[in-house]
């Protein structure tokens, strides 16, 4: 009976696609579910889990359009509901790959330089076009063509004055990243019930967790478990209870714990079957004040296009317009329709800007001087940061 109750809300999905997914972002998961009739039951079993994983957030802030792109992906792509793990960590297994293959591939050409952040876009005054990039140690940066994928809060620090006023830029205001914490734990045994995969919570403070000893090489171990949990929701705007980035890492770690208990009741905890359960070797607490942008209702319109008015200016990022929203494969598809908006323009077509909302145009706004960037830590670019490893942090967790 509960399932027939989803189909009023879920047929137009399928029958009308993207524009019925699209009109949905004004309402809220429990608004969509008042206005079809679903059971709050859907709610609990499905569509909480759901919410958190997609965009660390409580269903009654976020907008159905996420849900409704997950559930379309996982009917209409054969692969649209896997998922995987690197074999190792992201320096090595990601990033080092993805560095040698700009530099290796173009004889030399390519070039990749980290530790040098961007104090300032240089406009041309005669055309608003960019004229160069102003690295933090006074280097001037020269291209025929400026890409960016800065997390939208970092970006909008940056945007140039004579660009500030521009509907396209403005837009931005209208978008926020949602706060994350990552957290891993070490235990001193491994887990019976360790699932080889990414797993979904239901629980008030953990959205996914998955062991890595089971599920990634690098840390693979028959031993002990090593497991990586994303703390969410962790902010009130969010719909946390309050605000868990500020805390310190000892009583994150400790609510993770207790969470836990309840997720493994025969393995952690007092109600182990030992009687003392797994203990904590080690653990980290990596904070991400600013992390995907925070898809409340009505923001998928504010979503720029990768192309922009500024001729020699494209933007990516998994906060532009693109199908998966904020995540990694969206933000690995921006990047492919940024790379498509260059290819474009050097073989002489126009590629076409996104129409800005009449809520932003209809509106006059002044030039605002950027503010910048400011501090050299992590976060100050949109990052995580841990504050150190935590050793037998709560080893004597009962």
């Amino acid at each position: 009976e509960e399932k027939i109750k989803m189909v009023p809300g879920l047929l137009p999905m399928l029958i009308e696609g993207q524009s019925f997914i699209d009109a949905q972002d004004e309402l809220s998961v429990q608004e969509f579910m008042s206005k079809y009739g679903m059971p709050e039951r859907i709610n609990e079993e499905i569509f909480i889990a759901m919410g958190k994983a997609l965009d660390f957030i409580d269903p009654d802030k976020l907008s159905m359009t996420v849900i409704l792109t997950a559930m379309n992906r996982f009917i209409n792509e054969a692969d649209g509901s896997q998922t995987a793990f690197i074999d190792g960590n992201q320096p090595d297994r990601l990033c080092k790959p993805v560095v040698e293959h700009i530099t290796t591939q173009t004889d030399g050409a390519g070039q990749v330089h980290t530790g040098k952040p961007i104090a300032s876009i240089d406009v041309d005054e005669n055309d608003n076009t960019v004229q160069s990039l102003t690295l933090t140690d006074g280097t001037k940066v020269t291209a025929d063509y400026y890409v960016t994928a800065m997390p939208v809060d970092v970006l909008k620090r940056l945007i140039p004055q004579p660009w500030s006023a521009m509907p396209y830029f403005r837009q931005l205001d209208e978008l926020e990243g949602i706060p994350v914490i990552n957290i891993q734990i070490w235990l001193d045994r491994k887990l019976k019930q360790s699932e080889d995969g990414l797993c979904f919570s239901r629980s008030p403070l953990l959205s996914v967790y998955a062991d890595m000893s089971t599920c990634c090489e690098e840390y693979a171990s028959d031993e002990n478990s090593m497991l990586e949990l994303v703390f969410a929701p962790c902010s009130k705007i969010a719909g946390g209870d309050r605000n868990w980035i500020a805390e310190p890492d000892d009583v994150i770690i400790d609510a993770t714990m207790k969470e836990l208990e309840r997720l493994f009741p025969t393995e952690i905890g007092p109600a182990s079957d030992d009687g003392k359960g797994a203990q904590i070797v080690k653990s980290s607490v990596v904070r991400v004040p600013r992390s995907v942008y925070a898809a409340t209702p009505g923001r998928n319109k504010f979503r720029p296009s990768q192309a922009s008015p500024i001729n020699n200016f494209v933007m990516a990022g998994d906060f532009a317009s693109q199908k998966y929203l904020g995540s990694m494969e969206g933000a690995v598809l921006s990047g492919k329709l940024a790379a498509e908006v260059i290819c474009d323009k050097v073989a002489g077509r126009v590629p076409e800007i996104r129409a800005v909302h009449h809520s932003v145009t209809s509106e006059e706004a002044k030039k605002k001087t950027p503010v910048g960037i400011i501090g050299t830590n992590p976060i100050a670019f949109g990052g995580g940061q841990q504050h150190s490893l935590n050793k037998n942090a709560v080893s004597s967790h009962p």
